[in-house]
């Protein structure tokens, strides 16, 4: 069985890996820890070119697989096997286009719970994995104090 958990690093995504944990070691299953950077502009502005853009887009990518190597190191030491991925494109499809590469049996991820006029202009990318997903999805609020 294998579970992806797609994080952007903020605490209800820390909260959601817990859970992931949980259910990747009563299912006997393997964890892929995922990242989805956002893709460098083609272009630099004011002060900084497209060298140092990249350059700094560069440097997010490898902190970004860092840290998912040391959340990795954690859930093996919980007895769970575990990988990580870093990819670059849109969140969502990235995170559909990964559970359905790998053949995840689920995906355990956070979500802030937006609602209101901050869900209608920033969106939900947790809602649009729900839609779009090829397994079934649970979602993890944050703030619940787990």
């Amino acid at each position: 069985m294998k579970i992806l958990h797609p994080t952007d690093f903020s605490d209800c995504a820390e909260e959601a890996r817990a859970v992931a944990t949980r259910l990747a070691k009563a299912l006997a299953a393997e964890l892929l820890l995922l990242h989805v950077s956002v893709e460098a502009p083609l272009f630099g502005e004011g002060l900084m070119g497209r060298q140092e853009v990249r350059g700094v887009f560069e440097g997010q990518r490898r902190w970004a697989e860092g840290a998912l190597e040391e959340r990795a190191a954690e859930v093996r030491g919980a007895g769970v096997p575990a990988l990580t991925r870093v990819v670059v494109g849109a969140p969502h499809a990235e995170i559909v286009g990964v559970a359905a590469e790998v053949s995840a049996d689920l995906i355990v991820m956070g979500t802030h719970g937006r609602t209101g006029l901050s869900k209608l202009f920033l969106g939900s990318v947790a809602g649009r994995v729900v839609q779009l997903a090829p397994c079934p999805v649970l979602t993890v609020r944050g703030g619940q104090g787990r």
